[in-house]
């Protein structure tokens, strides 16, 4: 699911004894939803078909389903909530999140016309970019539920449809009998700058597999959204107008088949670049050459003229030899060195010794069998001394490497910090170097706090915090706030801890609860918690622990975990030991209604 952002935002919960007063709660009855549209109608199809993953068993699906009512939505926030970043999902035991992000800041959700503010009853958490609330308090069974996210300004808003129960069974469904597709639409064929070949492009027809491209109504071959056919393959004759068509094709048959018509133009005779010709071009004027290189040499290389879409080239060093791959065609019609005429290899490849470049700058004119597509390649080979250093520079240590080269940071376990650019590399991670780079090794510390308390807010549970320091000059607030850090807490019993051997992470394989982290506690970043809520009564005397945890992604896609050391006597809590624990104390800083919540527990009866 999508975290919340993890700056200036509090968690909302009290806990009695050790921590803040409850402030009053305001509860709202959801109301089933009434409109003129007919919901039934809607197709539920947003997002993975409006079925929604629940978190902790990824192939578990809801039984809801969501729709757009696009008759009560407007403006850009439509499709930034549809097809863009913003969602609308379901978790767990039905715990719905709603996330704008910060593209809509201060936008409102409203479900079932109940505008959903801060602290209300079943509103799990609060933040300008998005909204975490208990499904069941606020979403009806066996019902279309409204819900609305409406821009600060008022002027933008979409309307979600989510049907429950028996609603779910009466909405309309794609079909369960596959129907042969419907034509392709929007067909276009473009020519090539050297009018020897078209591009064909289409719309994609949702349920095809495949198209059939047709001349005259006569099939020719396969083809692809976006596919080629060569003008002299198909023996066109310029000046002569053909009808091109496409069909579209699944395992219930074939559609209809668009067409539209083509006349073929004559050949151009000579190929120029974007901007000059190849005659006129200075080499030593270009500025954007591309490199290459091998254990013995660096080649930079620059491809003057514009290739067709058929063309498409590779050079390369191998060891002394220039070598270039061409698709032009199985053999060449002349190639060209420095003006030179040499004998190319059999096939779509030329190897040209190093001994035969003669200048500075050396040109390749490689021209294909039919003559009708030209290729010009101007490259040079450069020695060592010609490349750029720089300094990647790790805790205050500068080393000097070379424009291009490969650079492998050390063995610090939990990678390192790239400030700058906002960036973790991993432990023996390798980077191609082509800027100075300064880097600091991240040490994070990540500890419980002991004991463990009361969370008195709906529903009521059993809480652990999780305290992350951080230390080798990174600031806390810098590198826990950034994207590719993700924290959280792994809760589970005492009992199948020990079991195995004393051991919590997300690798255990054992029963446990992952509960990622949203906010900062009383807005300290590194300061958060983690709750096990609904315990049965016969669980109430058993122990939990909360083993908190850091995750970092790196630059390079791994991942690394930091835990906290959790042991019986300081991390080891059962309810009913804490509530015992907050009577003794005198029920300090608790009211009524949190007295009356602390007995239950004492009392072992239900909630």
């Amino acid at each position: 699911m999508n975290v919340i952002s993890k700056k200036k935002q509090g968690i909302i919960a009290i806990i009695c004894a050790i921590a803040m007063v409850v402030t009053s709660l305001t509860i709202y009855n959801p109301r089933e939803a009434k409109a003129d549209t007919d919901y039934s109608q809607l197709t539920y199809d947003y997002k993975n078909k409006g079925e929604s993953y629940m978190k902790g068993a990824e192939t578990t699906k809801s039984k809801w389903r969501v729709a757009v009512d696009t008759s009560q939505s407007t403006g850009d926030i439509v499709n930034w909530m549809t097809k863009g970043d913003g969602n609308l999902n379901f978790y767990g035991e039905m715990f719905m999140n709603v996330t704008w992000h910060g593209v809509y800041p201060d936008a409102t959700l409203e479900i079932n016309g109940v505008k959903v503010e801060e602290g209300a009853e079943g509103v799990q958490a609060y933040a300008s970019a998005e909204i975490h609330v208990n499904a069941k308090t606020w979403i009806n069974n066996n019902a279309y539920n409204v819900v609305k996210v409406t821009s600060k300004d008022e002027t933008q808003y979409v309307t979600f449809i989510v049907a429950t129960g028996n609603k779910v069974d009466t909405s309309t469904e794609e079909s369960t009998e596959l129907q042969k597709p419907v034509a392709p639409t929007g067909l276009v064929a473009n020519v090539n700058d050297l009018k020897t070949n078209y591009t064909i492009a289409f719309a994609n027809v949702a349920t095809a597999t495949s198209y059939k491209f047709y001349l005259d109504g006569e099939y020719k071959k396969d083809i692809t959204n976006g596919g080629i056919v060569t003008i002299e393959e198909l023996g066109l004759k310029a000046g002569q107008t053909y009808k091109f068509g496409v069909s579209a094709v699944n395992k219930a048959g074939e559609s209809d088949i668009s067409e539209i018509s083509v006349t073929v133009p004559s050949k151009e005779t000579e190929t120029t670049g974007s901007e000059e010709t190849t005659e006129t071009l200075d080499p030593s004027t270009i500025k954007d050459w591309t490199e290459v290189k091998d254990s013995k040499n660096t080649m930079l290389y620059y491809i003057a003229n514009k290739a067709s879409d058929k063309v498409s080239v590779k050079p390369e060093m191998h060891g002394d030899n220039l070598y270039a791959a061409f698709t032009l065609a199985a053999k060449f019609k002349s190639v060209e060195l420095n003006g030179e005429t040499i004998i190319p290899r059999e096939g779509a490849d030329i190897e040209i010794p190093k001994t035969s470049f003669s200048k500075e700058y050396n040109k390749l004119v490689v021209t294909n069998h039919y003559g009708s597509e030209t290729v010009t390649i101007y490259f040079k080979v450069v020695s060592a001394t010609e490349k750029t250093k720089y300094k990647v520079t790790v805790d205050g240590t500068p080393t000097e490497v070379e424009e291009g080269s490969t650079y492998t940071f050390g063995d610090n376990a939990q990678g390192y910090y790239d400030k700058t650019n906002s960036v973790a590399y991993a432990s023996g991670e390798k980077i191609t170097v082509n800027s100075d780079i300064t880097v600091t090794s991240i040490k994070l510390n990540v500890a419980m706090q002991k004991g463990a308390s009361v969370r008195l807010a709906t529903p009521t549970g059993l809480r652990f915090q999780t305290v992350i320091t951080s230390g080798n000059d990174i600031a806390a607030s810098d590198i826990l706030n950034k994207d590719f850090v993700t924290t959280g807490t792994l809760i589970t019993t005492f009992d199948l801890f020990s079991a195995n051997g004393n051991v919590l992470n997300k690798d255990s394989k054992y029963t446990n609860l992952d509960i990622a982290n949203s906010g900062w506690y009383n807005d300290e970043v590194g300061k958060f918690c983690g709750s096990i809520i609904k315990i049965k009564t016969g669980n109430y005397e058993k122990k939990f622990v909360g083993v908190g945890y850091a995750t970092i992604t790196y630059h390079n896609g791994d991942k690394y975990s930091i835990y906290a050391d959790v042991n019986e006597t300081d991390n080891a809590r059962s309810i009913y030991y804490v509530a015992n624990a907050v009577k003794e104390a005198g029920y300090k800083n608790c009211d009524a209604a949190q007295k009356a919540i602390i007995d239950k527990y004492l009392a072992k009866e239900a909630f």
